[in-house]
């Protein structure tokens, strides 16, 4: 399992969908699953910005996960966890051998830059440029203790830069695996 975490417009779901291509493998984009099986309140939340609640995050994402073998199967799965309970599911897998990890990783963006690609992506949650300020906090507020939880239980998060062109992002990604090729 690979899991790829990054702020808003970093570009994971790009990144995301190339690895995946490269390396064969299913992979998930957690935004994604939300925007497609979230409904009632979590959908709401959703629209509002907010990050939705870890109970309706992880059943959707476990059961997106259901059909592969995560203790023997590569799978890129990326946006989540993003919150100390959700990172303890993770470990919790892990740790009883159902998720085999591969590796962790952070895309690291500029608001500035971020902003820019989420405007161009035209998508509902993007339209709004006070709910593109609440998912940057709702992410900042929630991601780096989450990261730091993850590296205070021994695990290694690779910094990338996700500020340049999409190829150059995909060869720090592959570098970063230790991929090679393509």
């Amino acid at each position: 399992m690979i899991i790829l975490l990054g702020m808003p417009g970093a570009g994971k779901t790009t990144q995301t969908q190339i690895l995946g291509e490269f390396l064969g493998c299913p992979w998930f984009s957690m935004g994604g699953l939300i925007r497609q099986y979230a409904t009632g309140q979590a959908r709401a939340q959703m629209l509002q910005g907010k990050i939705i609640d870890d109970g309706p995050t992880m059943q959707i994402l476990a059961k997106a996960l259901e059909p592969i073998n995560t203790a023997k199967d590569e799978c890129i799965v990326e946006g989540n966890p993003r919150s100390i309970p959700q990172a303890k599911w993770w470990l919790a897998k892990i740790k009883s051998g159902q998720i085999k990890l591969t590796g962790i990783l952070q895309l690291s963006i500029g608001i500035t830059d971020a902003e820019h690609r989420l405007k161009k992506r035209g998508r509902v949650d993007d339209s709004d440029i006070n709910v593109i300020h609440k998912r940057f906090e709702e992410y900042k507020r929630t991601i780096t203790p989450t990261i730091d939880y993850l590296k205070e239980q021994g695990l290694t998060v690779h910094e990338i830069d996700g500020s340049g062109t999409v190829e150059e992002v995909a060869l720090a990604i592959k570098s970063s695996l230790g991929l090679k090729g393509r």
